[in-house]
């Protein structure tokens, strides 16, 4: 796959807005370097914390986008396991169990289009490092001596927690698996940080504080038998809903792609705000006085912290979204998937039944005040008298016809819909409105439906 800075930079920024295995803290405060130094990928997190890519590895080996951001999930887990706070060398055994459990956690967390690239470029391995490979329809014979590890690995009951277990066992089973180096079989070697790349100095202040949110925001199900013990903050939910189901994986992907192609933001917007952004530089400041005092020991000017103003994009897309009985299916999943993009969302979010009102996403839940119902022609109405030209409505179709007049008042500004599976986009077709009808909900998923009215 063609890979260069501007594609990757696209796909880690779509990754961190995605937000898998709450991953955004880490990965969006990395510098990125690319460089041969590192054969895949790796992460310093001395200031400036830094992810270093290998990108001719990339495009040797990625054949999809969902491939990198399956390496790059990979690298995020490297980091937040800590990998040497058990060992004081990594020997071949170790680093086979290390991602032997990473890569069966991205797959049994993130659904098998993520494990894909593992399965493929550990096709070759055998033995023990068959283990790097998750195989959900391997066939396995009873009498493979792997045949137990490949089945636990897969239904999570080896976890981070087997970690020094599972490593001695490929160390006394597979005596070939002692010596150090990240070089397998077939040329290949080991993704992510298993060399020391992640310099010897202390941790930013800036990576520490990422670790400790990730921490805070993730139950750890999935990867640690008992997450709390972990210093893992978020609440825990039934370990049956650890594994994602393959088919909501799909839905939430499709989903989303139809979520960020129309709520972008438009980057030939003129409307902007100021935020201020804090950068490091070897250039003393009167702010800055822990820096300031350190130079009266440090011979070095360290890295000063400085505070910047710029300008970047409003959110210029209008949400309205469909809060009627017949929505709820899919409102919670569509709700966390808006939420994920709602920077590039202009404020408010607009709820609407018979009539538009103001909505916000609070942990989680949208909460607006409705009245039962459903009117387009409110949203239509509503749309034509604000400032914005640019207006997504999610709706489930079935509404009153579109009033003729309304839409002429629309005639230069864009609007388009977004349909569930199961409504209709035939009022919408007969009034001209561009509509992207998502895939099926699947229906076996129990989730929290409804908005707080």
């Amino acid at each position: 796959m063609k890979i260069n800075p501007r594609r990757f930079e696209h796909l880690l920024l779509e990754l961190i807005d995605e937000n898998p295995l709450a991953c955004q803290g880490v990965l969006s405060i990395l510098q990125i370097e690319y460089t041969d130094r590192v054969p895949t990928l790796a992460v310093s997190l001395e200031a400036p914390p830094r992810l270093l890519v290998n990108l001719d590895f990339l495009a040797t080996h990625a054949t999809r986008e969902i491939h990198i951001k399956s390496v790059l999930l990979h690298e995020f887990l490297h980091v937040l396991l800590n990998h040497t706070e058990q060992f004081t060398q990594m020997d071949r055994a170790t680093n086979i169990a290390l991602d032997a459990i990473i890569n069966h956690i991205i797959h049994r967390l993130q659904g098998a289009d993520y494990s894909e690239f593992f399965r493929l470029y550990y096709k070759d391995q055998r033995g023990y490092a068959s283990l790097l490979r998750p195989e959900p329809q391997r066939s396995i014979t009873p009498s493979d001596n792997l045949h137990t590890l490949h089945r636990d690995l897969l239904g999570g009951l080896v976890v981070v927690d087997d970690l020094l277990d599972l490593s001695q066992r490929i160390r006394r089973e597979q005596p070939g698996q002692t010596g150090a180096g990240t070089q397998l079989g077939g040329g290949k070697i080991f993704l992510g940080n298993h060399e020391d790349n992640r310099g010897k100095g202390p941790a930013a202040k800036r990576a520490q504080a990422a670790l400790q949110e990730t921490l805070q925001s993730s139950n750890g199900h999935g990867i640690y038998r008992s997450p709390k013990t972990r210093g893992l903050g978020a609440d825990p939910y039934p370990q049956r809903c650890a594994a994602k189901d393959e088919n909501l994986v799909r839905w939430e992907h499709s989903t989303w792609k139809i979520l960020q192609a129309l709520c972008t933001t438009d980057p030939q917007t003129t409307l902007k705000e100021t935020v201020d952004q804090s950068i490091l530089l070897p250039v003393l400041n009167t702010r800055d006085r822990r820096a300031f005092f350190k130079t009266i020991w440090n011979p070095l000017i360290p890295e000063v912290s400085w505070s910047i103003s710029r300008d970047k994009p409003l959110g210029t897309t209008v949400v309205y979204f469909d809060v009627s009985g017949s929505m709820q299916a899919e409102m919670q999943a569509l709700v966390e998937l808006l939420r994920r993009l709602i920077r590039y969302i202009r404020k408010p979010l607009w709820a609407f039944s018979d009539r538009v009102a103001p909505a916000v996403i609070r942990d989680g839940v949208l909460e607006t005040s409705t009245s039962g119902g459903t009117s387009i022609n409110s949203v239509l109405a509503h749309f034509a008298d604000s400032a914005p030209d640019r207006a997504v409505v999610i709706t489930d179709g079935y509404i009153e016809p579109c009033d003729t007049a309304l839409l002429n008042r629309l005639r230069n500004k864009t609007l388009q819909a977004i349909v569930s599976r199961a409504g209709s986009t035939g009022p919408l077709d007969r009034a001209g409105i561009p509509c992207y009808q998502l895939a099926p909900y699947p229906a076996d998923r129990v989730l929290n439906q409804g908005a707080s009215t």
